[in-house]
């Protein structure tokens, strides 16, 4: 059987970097499925969606640039 990483950091990376797009993609349906609503967002919430997007964004823009670099 093919190995597909070699070591426990490569699929640590692999497993953070699939669960910030999904976390990520199901933030923005959240958000769409209030489309044509009035709704009221709490603060604390918001607040966390806020951090983990930046988070996630930044995450997965460092990676992406990291691997250009190297070519």
């Amino acid at each position: 059987m093919k190995t597909l990483h070699r070591n426990w950091n490569e699929l640590l990376n692999d497993c953070i970097q699939i669960t910030l797009v999904c976390g990520t993609i199901g933030i923005a349906l959240k958000f769409i499925a209030f489309f044509d609503q009035r709704v009221y967002f709490p603060t604390f919430p918001n607040l966390l969606d806020s951090a983990f997007l930046i988070i996630s964004v930044t995450y997965l823009a460092w990676k992406a640039r990291k691997h250009t670099r190297r070519k």
